[in-house]
């Protein structure tokens, strides 16, 4: 069973992050396509330049990590995978709420969990290490995409250097 999980989008708040997500073309196309529902900011200065994306209100940081993240799961679908159940971290009040549906799913014995963040939430740790699964069973969307997990080792590098 696959499972897509949009998680809340924080690590969007990096503006290296931003930067390196830049690279992808569905996201560059995707913002490209809503560049005019930002009316008084440049949405590529925001991706580039951190007191520009600070500067937006709180509804327009989490569009544009909605819009980030809807690119990121339609490059996904083009490797023509079906998911059996999407979840969106947004749509929980919180995570026990979350826990409770993966206590149930991890009886299913072929579990695989794609995050769209980028990266992980507290999903991650939950399922390694209290719910003990192994043999990877999440990852996230970048990563598996074999055309951008050869940039997104060393973003994920650099984030940790320079975190």
């Amino acid at each position: 069973m696959t499972v897509i999980y949009f998680t809340d989008g924080a690590l969007i708040d990096d503006a290296f992050i931003r930067r390196s997500l830049l690279r992808i073309p569905e996201v560059i196309t995707l913002l490209k396509k809503s560049e005019n529902e930002f009316i008084t900011t440049d949405i590529f200065l925001a991706m580039n330049q951190q007191d520009v994306f600070l500067s937006l209100n709180f509804h327009q940081k989490s569009h544009l990590k909605t819009l980030i993240q809807t690119a990121l799961f339609q490059r996904w679908m083009k490797l023509e995978i079906e998911p059996d159940l999407i979840l969106r971290r947004n749509d929980y009040q919180n995570f026990s709420e979350i826990k409770e549906l993966f206590k149930k799913l991890s009886t299913i014995e072929e579990l695989h969990v794609v995050t769209v963040g980028p990266g992980f939430d507290e999903l991650e740790a939950f399922l390694r290490l209290q719910m003990r699964l192994s043999l990877n069973p999440i990852s996230d969307v970048i990563s598996t995409d074999p055309q951008l997990n050869w940039f997104w080792k060393d973003v994920k590098n650099q984030l940790q250097l320079h975190s």
